[in-house]
């Protein structure tokens, strides 16, 4: 018995539609043999979601590292501020040695040391004022001393350097609770070597504060060798100020090198002691 020739059909052909019955059949086979591709407005919804949770992770990241940021940054804040009042200038063997000055009644050229402290009755002659826009709060200066700080800043401010006050003003006080600190930890001997006592301290004045310069805002530390170190040590002067306790002047201050200290003794002095290399000590001993 001859068997009929069974022909076999490709789906995508039309004549597909020969092998069924109904009309419904034929249009769900049509169908099924179409690609499966997503209609437009899901690709649109597919890309929107897409986009959503990129954007989310960008923002979520980003808000992550600032958060970082502005962590680190509150922690260096608070650390420095409550070590604020436990930084002290240290003494050397050669303070024992300062002489005692004469003419010494200068306000703003006063010479404050071992052998020169202040009182505090003389101390209403400053008078102390809140710097402003500053990293740690609640710092004190002389007034006039601000003045001339706040011409100083902008000048730095202008060349992208950031300038701010980690110690200013130190009330004898503050200065007996050092003192006390250092003595209770190392002893009275050490303490009267090379701790500062109430009225021996520039800061006693506000004329004198420690800083923190840096290219970057968030940071609160200062690179001695940097560029924006160099430029305020040549331009300080200029503004009256002085670095007070100078690398290899050790042996005439009495104090050790301390490159973050400024002492602000007016414009005048500060161009002359700067331009013939002098410290205070140096500049009195040459006028008696």
């Amino acid at each position: 018995m001859k068997k009929d020739k069974i022909e076999f059909y490709d789906l995508e052909q039309s004549k597909t539609e020969f092998l069924f019955e109904s009309d419904a059949e034929k249009v769900a086979l049509k169908e099924a043999a179409k690609p499966k591709r997503p209609k437009v407005y899901k690709k649109i919804i597919r890309n929107s979601v897409v986009l959503s949770v990129l954007l989310v992770c960008a923002f979520v990241g980003f808000n992550s590292s600032q958060s970082n940021k502005l962590f680190k940054l509150n922690a260096s804040l608070i650390s420095n501020s409550s070590n604020n009042k436990q930084t002290e200038e240290k003494m050397n063997e050669a303070s024992e040695k300062l002489e005692t000055i004469n003419e010494n009644n200068k306000k703003y050229e006063i010479i404050i040391n071992k052998a020169n402290p202040i009182t505090e009755a003389e101390l209403k002659n400053y008078e102390q004022v809140e710097v402003l826009d500053n990293a740690i709060t609640g710092v004190k200066i002389e007034k006039e001393t601000y003045k001339n700080y706040l011409k100083l800043k902008e000048n730095l401010l202008q060349r992208g350097y950031f300038i701010n006050i980690r110690n200013g003003f130190r009330s004898f006080s503050e200065s007996e609770e050092i003192y006390n600190s250092y003595k209770n930890t190392y002893g009275e001997d050490y303490a009267e070597k090379y701790v500062a006592k109430p009225g021996v301290s520039e800061h006693n004045t506000g004329m004198a504060f420690d800083f923190i310069i840096t290219q970057d805002k968030t940071s609160l530390k200062t690179n001695y060798q940097s560029d924006e170190y160099r430029y305020l040590e040549n331009i300080a002067y200029l503004y009256g100020f002085i670095i007070r306790y100078p690398k290899g002047k050790e042996s005439v201050t009495g104090y050790e090198y301390e490159p973050w200290h400024l002492r602000y003794v007016g414009e005048e002095l500060a161009k002359y002691l700067t331009k013939n290399n002098l410290t205070l000590e140096e500049y009195y001993e040459t006028k008696e």
